[in-house]
C-alpha cells in the first residue's frame, strides 16, 4: 500500500489518502506499507502538523 498524507493536494493514482498523522500510523501498524509520502504543514497543529 502507498500512503499519501497532505491536506491540499491532489492524490496521486494508486495511492491512499489520509489527511492526518494518526491515520497514516494506523495504516503503518497494518504493516502493508510500502511507500509513504509526507505532507510537513498540515495546517493544525492541534492534531498534527505532519
Amino acid at each position: 500500500m502507498k500512503i499519501y498524507l497532505d491536506d491540499e493536494r491532489t492524490t496521486p493514482e494508486r495511492w491512499h489518502r489520509v489527511y492526518w498523522p494518526d491515520e497514516a500510523i494506523e495504516l503503518l501498524k497494518t504493516g502493508t506499507v510500502t511507500d509513504i509520502s509526507l505532507d510537513h504543514d498540515l495546517g493544525d497543529d492541534d492534531r498534527g502538523t505532519g
